[in-house]
């Protein structure tokens, strides 16, 4: 498993970085634009609040580089109010006709039928390619992956050392050529895993390339989204794709201090 090398993102057929890069924490323009030229990171989540950064650097990177980037906006909308404005106005900054995914943030149940209705109207109308969804109740996600309609080409679920109930709630599910592809975030677990005070006796906090790794080593993860604030930190978790798969051991040992870290 060479984590260099771009992989295929489920069923939409994307050929997408191992890692994504995040804007909603503050990455500068600049640093978007150097994970995308020396990194090879191709995968951008604009979230929301849209912050300027991932914005201005996007923009910078649609001039030239439009097909071989891909740009996920995302929505709050839970009521059906505001998607297809929300698209609109994301593109428009961007300069582009379209978004290659719209995520539907942050849903602990099945989408309303009016936010599906939406999502797959600007589908249809080439403003959309692809339909994502995240939240936190895992289950959802693996009875969604069963349905023959599954309308979801994309989901993006917690998963670190510390809260691994995706791997029996999620990975198996999401199986065969036509499954949705997997991204996944909050890998530091909101930065847990990388502080002293939360380690076991005598063991060593992780650091951000490892906790990168050890998602990306689970065969049935596409892609990890990274959120830095700044380059320092973009620079820092890349390393793990030159780095690679974790041993088996230090698998364990991560996994030892996920548990201590959960409980």
């Amino acid at each position: 498993m060479d984590f260099t090398k771009k992989t295929i993102l489920g069923r939409t057929g994307l050929s997408v970085s191992r890692l994504g890069l995040a804007g909603g924490y503050g990455v500068p323009a600049a640093a978007v634009e150097r994970a995308f030229h020396e990194y090879g990171i191709n995968y951008f989540y604009w979230s929301t609040p849209r912050k300027s950064g991932m914005g201005d650097g996007l923009k910078n990177l649609v001039s030239s580089n439009r097909k071989d980037i891909v740009i996920v906006l995302q929505t709050y909308d839970h009521l059906g109010l505001t998607v297809s404005r929300s698209v609109h106005k994301g593109i428009s900054a961007l300069g582009t006709d379209y978004a290659d995914v719209l995520l539907l943030g942050c849903h602990y149940s099945y989408p309303p039928a009016r936010i599906i209705r939406q999502s797959l109207a600007l589908r249809e109308k080439g403003m959309v390619r692809f339909i994502g969804m995240s939240g936190h109740n895992r289950k959802l996600f693996g009875e969604i992956a069963r349905r023959s309609d599954c309308p979801i080409d994309i989901f993006m679920v917690r998963y670190n050392a510390a809260h691994r109930g995706a791997e029996e709630e999620v990975f198996p599910y999401l199986v065969g050529e036509n499954r949705p592809g997997l991204t996944t975030y909050t890998a530091t677990r909101w930065g847990k895993l990388l502080n002293p005070k939360k380690m076991p006796p005598g063991q060593r906090p992780l650091t951000p390339s490892d906790c990168y790794r050890f998602v990306l080593t689970d065969p049935h993860v596409d892609l990890c989204m990274m959120g830095p604030k700044n380059e320092a930190q973009m620079v820092e978790g890349l390393a793990a794709l030159a780095r690679g798969p974790l041993p088996a051991d230090e698998m364990d040992r991560i996994r030892k201090i996920g548990d201590y870290v959960h409980g």
